[in-house]
């Protein structure tokens, strides 16, 4: 398993965009992504590698609360955008490297994949880990979101992905303090989601930048640096 594990999850840089996180933990809620984090990888608390794409989410979340009439702040196009910490023992899944075919082979035989059809899976549709969660649609025994399924059958407490939703995106707002020019890097773009499942793997998230209006600033407060 370690060849596929986030070598040090504990020193990544993780941002999560929101209208505000409530209380002093991470709760994960179904159905409260907004964009494709909805729905693409399940049940999970959405975080990014990239502050930018983090921005975008805390623009789009604070959109939809105006257009629900719920929320609405005098803001610079965002909401907050959070810093995530966590535990030493956090264990990411990278999504872009190989899986080890007979364990995931003994997973899908226990989702209620046919052995004799997969018997007729070369190992390189078992070792990627798209072909292996697309598999599961011929198993009967297991539910819920096949990405997340198969990473948790794994093992693992997150999924880092490079998520093919930003490569169709067509949505860069311009007033929100993000250069998209940068999207031409293919270095940083497009950027890295990870989807966190246990959220008791989450030791602690801090106010990164908050894109509220308080009193007459021209700026909005940047608490990190």
């Amino acid at each position: 398993m370690d060849n596929v594990r986030v070598s040090n999850p504990k020193a990544m840089d993780l941002f999560h965009g929101s209208l505000g996180i409530i209380g002093d933990r991470i709760n994960i809620q179904s159905g409260k992504g907004v964009g494709w984090n909805g729905l693409t990888l399940g049940d999970a608390f959405y975080t990014s590698l990239s502050e930018d794409a983090a921005c975008l989410f805390s623009h789009l979340v604070l959109q939809k609360s105006r257009l629900m009439g719920e929320e609405a702040f005098d803001n610079l196009g965002f909401a907050k955008i959070y810093k995530i910490s966590l535990n030493e023992d956090f264990s990411i899944l990278d999504a872009d490297q190989a899986l080890d075919a007979s364990r995931v082979r003994s997973i899908l035989l226990r989702a209620g994949v046919s052995e004799v059809y997969l018997n007729y899976r070369h190992d390189d549709q078992l070792t990627e880990f798209y072909k292996a969660a697309d598999l599961l649609c011929y198993g009967m025994d297991w539910e819920g979101n096949r990405n997340e399924y198969l990473c948790k059958a794994l093992g693992y407490d997150a999924l880092m992905v490079n998520e093919r939703a930003w490569m169709n995106w067509d949505y860069y707002p311009s007033d929100i303090g993000i250069d998209w020019g940068k999207l031409n890097d293919p270095r940083i773009w497009p950027p890295k989601t990870v989807a966190i499942y246990n959220q008791n793997m989450v030791s602690g998230f801090e106010l990164y930048r908050d894109g509220q209006v308080y009193g007459n600033e021209p700026e909005c407060p940047n608490y990190s640096r």
